[in-house]
């Protein structure tokens, strides 16, 4: 237990100090994006935001060279998991079981597909613990998930590359790596 406090105490290994560029970068990212995203909803009546898109910006926006915040990862996983929440919500219900077993398939579904994003994760959990309050169609795949997605990567694309050394998206990679990684 001692080692698990001094390990969250630590200071990252490797860890290097911020720019004001890229903490600004951050800043205008992660603010910009939710706010286009609301004023989207509001324009078109439709609606453009989910929570998890928050934990989406997390990635996009200070971490944004990790796999993890790669737009194949962003969109397919994203899609998957709503995908996944919503096909379980439709055959079984929400009961506890539907909603743990949701986010497992959703795990190893994104693992096969070579596509984790540990935010989508959070779909399933959102479709099925709300169902009771929400009537979830499959046009959820359309609003929020795939127009929300999109416009996190547009606004990502640009904000990540203006004033930036770092190039994002990262390269592809010739040979992805295991599900495991």
């Amino acid at each position: 237990m001692r080692t698990l406090f001094q390990a969250i105490a630590a200071k990252p290994v490797g860890a290097k100090p911020l720019s004001r560029a890229a903490l600004l970068r951050a800043l205008l990212g992660g603010s910009c994006s939710i706010l286009i995203l609301l004023l989207l909803g509001k324009w078109s009546q439709h609606i453009w935001i989910m929570a998890p898109f928050g934990a989406s910006c997390v990635l996009l926006f200070a971490v944004s060279q990790s796999p993890l915040a790669q737009p194949r990862n962003v969109l397919l996983g994203h899609l998957l998991t709503t995908f996944i929440g919503l096909c379980l919500l439709k055959l079984f219900g929400s009961d506890a079981w539907c909603i743990a077993l949701a986010v497992g398939l959703s795990i190893v579904a994104m693992q096969l597909l070579h596509c984790v994003h540990p935010p989508a994760g959070a779909n399933p959990l959102l479709i099925l613990m709300t169902a009771s309050q929400v009537d979830y169609g499959w046009d959820f795949l359309l609003f929020p998930v795939l127009t929300g997605a999109l416009t996190l990567l547009l606004i990502a694309y640009v904000v990540n590359n203006v004033g930036s050394d770092a190039a994002w998206p990262n390269p592809p990679s010739p040979n992805p790596p295991s599900p495991n990684h």
